[in-house]
């Protein structure tokens, strides 16, 4: 496994999550460690299955997709990334008020880590289970600490800008584009 790609995805991918959790600092309002610890847990369990699920998707077709590889994760990942970029602008990210809108937003933000997922043999070179299962528990490390960090932040300064995050998140992605593309 690229242990240097592996942290770049995660970072990547983290970032819708890392800045839902910092508006989600910026709007809590008691018990803060407890609601920090949820939501940064919540994104990164949801962070870390998505990717199995597009995995296993992608062990499916890896017949078909086993020609086209690295044009495909390119694709996949420029898309992503550039998709990144234009939503961050649009965004609008609501208040959580409890468990279900929680859990509606980890799905939202996870949706480009399922897809994310079917490029992981190509992108961290997880070929095994056990290298894929290495890649995604850095993915969920990592968004479980960026998360959990931008909560903090956003309840400390009450002036985050979300949208920073997933300017930064689309760079990343399309930077592993060009990395899986050309290397």
């Amino acid at each position: 496994m690229e242990f240097f790609s592996a942290i770049l995805l995660g970072f990547a991918l983290a970032m819708d999550a890392a800045a839902v959790s910092a508006v989600c600092g910026l709007n809590g309002k008691s018990n803060q460690l407890s609601s920090a610890l949820i939501t940064a847990f919540t994104f990164a369990v949801f962070q870390t299955v998505m990717p199995i699920l597009g995995w296993s998707i992608g062990k499916l077709g890896n017949n078909f997709f086993s020609f086209f590889n690295n044009i495909f994760a390119f694709a996949v990942l420029l898309f992503l990334g550039v998709k990144m970029l234009f939503d961050t602008n649009k965004q609008d990210y609501p208040t959580i008020s409890n468990f279900k809108s929680l859990f509606v937003l980890a799905i939202a933000t996870s949706i480009d880590a399922l897809t994310a997922g079917i490029t992981l043999p190509v992108t961290v070179n997880a070929l095994s289970v056990f290298s894929m299962f290495q890649a995604v528990s850095v993915i969920g490390i990592v968004t479980f600490i960026l998360s959990l960090l931008a909560y903090t932040a956003g309840h400390l300064f009450h002036n985050l800008n979300p949208k920073l995050a997933g300017f930064t998140g689309g760079f990343m992605l399309i930077l592993i584009a060009f990395k899986t593309l050309f290397f």
